[in-house]
């Protein structure tokens, strides 16, 4: 399955100045499985967490203000 989102994908991975990605939307809609198969078809490592399955990790990404 090809998307039109891969093709923003690509644009920004290969910009020499990019910043961290942020894929927000509602539940369900495919941001995993896009990452997943962008991941696949651009031949890089992929690592997840997911927050909702390991509670505890959620700490690391709190601010101290």
């Amino acid at each position: 399955m090809n998307r039109n989102d891969e093709n923003r994908l690509r644009e920004w991975i290969s910009g020499s100045r990019r910043k961290p990605l942020v894929l927000r939307g509602a539940r369900q809609v495919g941001k995993s499985t896009l990452v997943r198969q962008f991941a696949a078809h651009q031949g890089l490592a992929l690592n997840e967490i997911n927050l909702e399955r390991h509670l505890g990790l959620e700490k690391i990404f709190t601010t101290l203000v």
